[in-house]
C-alpha cells in the first residue's frame, strides 16, 4: 500500500471574514481539543496540522492528471479550452457572452456559512495560521521543526496567491491572520498590482528554499513534501507567467528586466537541482514512457513535485482516474478510450525532429495525414497509440488495440457498427501516463499511478524559452536539443529544429517542444494563457498571434474521424478474420519500428479509410461550431458574492460589477 502525506480530513477556514482567530483554531485543529499552544508548540500537533493543509491543497480521488495540474485545492481540467480536447464550453460558445458579474469564476470564494470551506484564502489563513502561531508558541521546537513547518507555510502561500493571479490577475495580499469582526480593518486589503502579487509570491518562495530541507534530506519516507528544490524550480515558473504576455506588454524586447530576472531565477534552480542529482531520466523514448510509471512512490529524478496516490483497496485513500479514461472497454476501462483531435496528432515532429506541418497547416517533410503513425518522433508512439498496435494491460501483456467501425445499408436507412465496445470517433487515442500492471478491476478502481506536477524537462523548457524571449537563440536551441536527445531524436540539423536566426522563431520552437514532452500534463492551457494565444486585440496590448507568426484558436474548430472499414457494406465484423491473424506492432521491442510502422501503414490502406464524424466533435445543438475566445475570458473578473461582500474591490475592466456597472481596474497591470 502506497504511503500517503495526507491523513486527516479537514477543511480550513475562510478568509479574512471568518470567524476569530481562536475559533478558527478550534475548528482547525487536529481533534477539536487542543489549543493553539498545544497545536503550533508541539512537533506532533503541528505536523498533523500541515498534513491537513497538504490535503486542503491537494486531495481528490479519481482525478486525472490534467485536473491534478489544474488550482490549488480545485480540479478542473482545462484540456478542453486547447488542442488536446474538443468540446465547445462556455468561454469557446459564440452564442454566449460572459460579462456579469455572475459570469464570473467563483474560485475565489463561497459566502461565509456557519461551516468552514476549504476556499483560497481560507488556505492562505491556514499558512499565516503556522508562520504567526509557530512564532508565538513554537519555543520549545527544533530548530529543524520551525524551519519545515514555516518553510511548508510559505510555499503553500506562495502557490495559492500564484494561482489567484492565474485566475483574477490584480488580487488582495493578506499575510496576517485577520479578525472577521474587523471590518474597518479589512478595507485596507485592496486588490495589489500584479507586480506587488509576483513580488510577495517570489519572495515566499525564496523564504521557502532558504528554509526548506532538500529531497535528499526529508528522506524517502517524507517523497511527495515540498523541497528546497521544488520551491527554486516554482519560482521559474512564477517568473516565466510575469515575464509573458498576459503580464507584460514589453515581452518582445530582448532587453526586458522581467524576462532577465526570469532567467537568472530559472539558471539558479536548475544548477542547484543539477547538483541534488536531478536531470532528464533516460536514454530512449521507451524509457521516457516508463518514467510515468515506473516509480510508484519512489523518487524519480526528474521529478520535481509529484502528488501521490494509493493503490490500496480502501476506498478511503485517493486513487486516479486517468487508467479508467483512456484504457479501451476491451482492456478493463469504461469506454472508447481519450480521442485525440486530429489536430494534435500533426503537432509532434517527424522522427528527424523537422515539423510534420508548416504554418499554413500544410503537411510537410513526407508526412501523411492518413497515416499519420508513420516516420513519427519517437515521443507520438507513447503519447497516442492506434489500432494494430500492442498495448498490454494487467488481464492480457498481448492485448492490441482495435477502434475500427463498418456500415451496413438497410431498407430504412444505414447502420454503422463497432469493433466489440470501442465506439471511437477518432483514429488514435491517449496512451501517455498508462501502466501496464496497474489494477484493471472494476473499471481501474484502484488506480494508484502518481502524478508528476513538475518534471526536470519542464523546467529546461522554462529555461528554453527565457534564452529565446532574452534573444540568446544559440542557447534555446541547445537546450530544447537536451530535451530532444533524450528520446533518441538524431542530432542533426539541430535535432531537426534547423537553422533558427529569429527570436521569435525560436519562442514558437519552444512553445511547441512544450506541446510535445508536456502533452495531456495540464500544461498547455496556461501556455496558451500566458501567451494570449486565443486571439489578437490590440486595444488591449495583445499582438502577440501576429508578432509570432501562430494562428489564433479563435475562428478553429478540432476535428474528429473515424476508422472505417473500406469498400465493405454488412453486418458482421469484415475483419473479424484478418485481425486474428495481424501480428500487431510492439512499439517497446520492434527492431526496426520505422519498418513496423510501413508494415502497419500497409495494412491500414488495405483495410481502412478516415471518414468524417456525422456530428462535428465542435458543436453547440449539434451545428456545427468554432472557437470564440473574448478578450475578457484571459482574466475573470470578482464574482458578484466577493463584490457584495466587500464592496471596496474594483472590479476588473472588461467585467461588470454587482450593480453592472463596467469595472474599472487593469487587472493585468
Amino acid at each position: 500500500m502506497k504511503k500517503r502525506i495526507l491523513y486527516t480530513v479537514l477543511l480550513a477556514a475562510g478568509l479574512t471574514f471568518s470567524g476569530c482567530s481562536d475559533q478558527f483554531l478550534q475548528d482547525m485543529n487536529p481533534y477539536d481539543s487542543y489549543s493553539p499552544e498545544k497545536t503550533f508548540g508541539i512537533e506532533s500537533n503541528l505536523n498533523l496540522y500541515i498534513q491537513n493543509v497538504y490535503y486542503n491543497y491537494f486531495y481528490k480521488s479519481g482525478m486525472t492528471p490534467p485536473q491534478s495540474y489544474g488550482l490549488s485545492g480545485s480540479w478542473n481540467d482545462y484540456s478542453t479550452y486547447t488542442e488536446e480536447k474538443w468540446g465547445i464550453e462556455k468561454k469557446f460558445d459564440a452564442s454566449r457572452s460572459l460579462k456579469k458579474a455572475t459570469d464570473c469564476e467563483t474560485y475565489f470564494g463561497s459566502n461565509l456559512a456557519t461551516n468552514i470551506k476549504n476556499d483560497p484564502y481560507s488556505r492562505i489563513r491556514s499558512c499565516n495560521e503556522i508562520l504567526e502561531g509557530v512564532d508565538e508558541y513554537g519555543q520549545d521546537l527544533s530548530e529543524a521543526a520551525i524551519k519545515k513547518a514555516k518553510g511548508q507555510a510559505y510555499f503553500f502561500r506562495a502557490m495559492q496567491l500564484f494561482d489567484l493571479v492565474r485566475v483574477y490577475g490584480a488580487v488582495p495580499v493578506v499575510n496576517k491572520v485577520l479578525m472577521a469582526a474587523d471590518r474597518e480593518g479589512a478595507k485596507d486589503y485592496n486588490r495589489e498590482s500584479v507586480e506587488t502579487c509576483v513580488n510577495q509570491i517570489l519572495s515566499d518562495l525564496k523564504e521557502a528554499a532558504n528554509l526548506l530541507p532538500t529531497r535528499k534530506e526529508w528522506g524517502s519516507d517524507q517523497y511527495g513534501r515540498l523541497t528546497k528544490e521544488a520551491a527554486l524550480a516554482y519560482r521559474s515558473r512564477v517568473a516565466l507567467v510575469f515575464a509573458s504576455p498576459i503580464f507584460n506588454t514589453d515581452w518582445n524586447n530582448t532587453g526586458n528586466k522581467r524576462w532577465k530576472d526570469a532567467l537568472d531565477i530559472t539558471l539558479e534552480a536548475q544548477a542547484f537541482l543539477s547538483s541534488e542529482g536531478y536531470g532528464l531520466y533516460g536514454n530512449s523514448a521507451k524509457d521516457w514512457n516508463e518514467m510515468f510509471y515506473k516509480f510508484d512512490n519512489q523518487e524519480c529524478k526528474e521529478v520535481i513535485m509529484v502528488k501521490l496516490l494509493a493503490s490500496s483497496t480502501s476506498k478511503d485513500d485517493e486513487h486516479s482516474g486517468w487508467q479508467k479514461t483512456i484504457r479501451l472497454k476491451t482492456m478493463g476501462g469504461s469506454g472508447s478510450g481519450y480521442h485525440v483531435p486530429m489536430g494534435m496528432l500533426d503537432i509532434f515532429p517527424m522522427a528527424d525532429g523537422s515539423k510534420a506541418v508548416n504554418d499554413d497547416g500544410e503537411a510537410i517533410n513526407g508526412y501523411d495525414r492518413s497515416l499519420f503513425f508513420k516516420n513519427r518522433d519517437p515521443r507520438f508512439y507513447y503519447t497516442f497509440t492506434f489500432s494494430g498496435v500492442k498495448w498490454g494491460y494487467d488481464q492480457d501483456a498481448d492485448a492490441v488495440v482495435w477502434n475500427y467501425r463498418w456500415s451496413e445499408t438497410k431498407e430504412d436507412g444505414s447502420q454503422l457498427h463497432y469493433y466489440t465496445e470501442n465506439e471511437g470517433s477518432s483514429p488514435a487515442i491517449v496512451r501517455k501516463m498508462s501502466d501496464p500492471a496497474e489494477n484493471s478491476a472494476n473499471t481501474y478502481q484502484w488506480d494508484g499511478t502518481d502524478v508528476y506536477e513538475y518534471r526536470y524537462a519542464e523546467l529546461l523548457l522554462n529555461l528554453a524559452e527565457c534564452y529565446a524571449a532574452t534573444g540568446d537563440i544559440s542557447n534555446s536551441v541547445k537546450t530544447i536539443g537536451e530535451i530532444r536527445a533524450r528520446v533518441g531524436i538524431p542530432a542533426s540539423n539541430n535535432y531537426g529544429l534547423g537553422t533558427i536566426t529569429d527570436k521569435n522563431e525560436a519562442i514558437k520552437a519552444c512553445l511547441r517542444e512544450r506541446q510535445v514532452e508536456l502533452a495531456y500534463e495540464g500544461k498547455r492551457y496556461w501556455d496558451l494563457w500566458r501567451w494570449m494565444l486565443y486571439n489578437d486585440d490590440a486595444s488591449d496590448n495583445n499582438t502577440t498571434c501576429t508578432t509570432l507568426g501562430i494562428e489564433p484558436l479563435n475562428g478553429t474548430a478540432r476535428v474528429g474521424k473515424y476508422l472505417q472499414v473500406k469498400d465493405y457494406d454488412g453486418k458482421a465484423d469484415p475483419l473479424a478474420s484478418v485481425i486474428a491473424d495481424f501480428e500487431p506492432v510492439d512499439v517497446d521491442n520492434a527492431a526496426d519500428l520505422q519498418a513496423e510502422m510501413n508494415r502497419l501503414g500497409e495494412f491500414w490502406s488495405q483495410h481502412f479509410v478516415l471518414e468524417d464524424r456525422e456530428t462535428p466533435v465542435d458543436n453547440v445543438n449539434g451545428q456545427e461550431a468554432v472557437i470564440s475566445w473574448q478578450e475578457n475570458y484571459y482574466l475573470s473578473g470578482l464574482p458578484s458574492n466577493v463584490l457584495n461582500m466587500n464592496p471596496w474591490l474594483e472590479q476588473s475592466k472588461g467585467w461588470l460589477d454587482y450593480y453592472e456597472s463596467e469595472g474599472t481596474l487593469d487587472a493585468r497591470k
